[in-house]
């Protein structure tokens, strides 16, 4: 009982070393160091990372027939896919994917409008 009513820096401390400071508190140890291999800020790489993103191949060989010049590009960037994953170059291959798709679909749709253009002036007027 009378531990207790010790002042704190006179007090016992079950199960850590500590070291009075100026201001009658507690110090304890620094913490243990980290493990091996450990460095600060790395993160382990996602599965996400780990897998090749798609090319999109029928994608943009479809657009390249319906707009050849976006179609063409979109072609481009995926192509670009597998040279930067075979490169090391994770990131720029998803961003090539990404590339490929958003160039696909705007392909699509440009020569489907521009289709629909055509074959709609071109006839009988009213």
């Amino acid at each position: 009982m009378a531990d207790y009513m010790a002042a704190p820096s006179a007090r016992q401390n079950h199960g850590a070393r500590a070291t009075g400071t100026a201001g009658g508190g507690t110090r304890y140890p620094p913490p243990p160091p980290p493990p091996q291999g450990w460095q600060a800020g790395y993160a382990p790489p996602s599965v996400a990372a780990s897998t090749k993103p798609s090319a999109y191949w029928p994608l943009t060989i479809i657009s390249f027939l319906f707009s050849f010049l976006v179609g063409g590009i979109a072609m481009y960037f995926s192509h670009q896919v597998s040279a930067r994953w075979s490169a090391g170059n994770a990131e720029g291959a998803r961003k090539a994917s990404t590339t490929a798709l958003v160039l696909g679909i705007v392909g699509i749709v440009v020569g489907f409008f521009f289709l629909m253009a055509v074959l709609g002036s071109s006839g009988e007027e009213y």
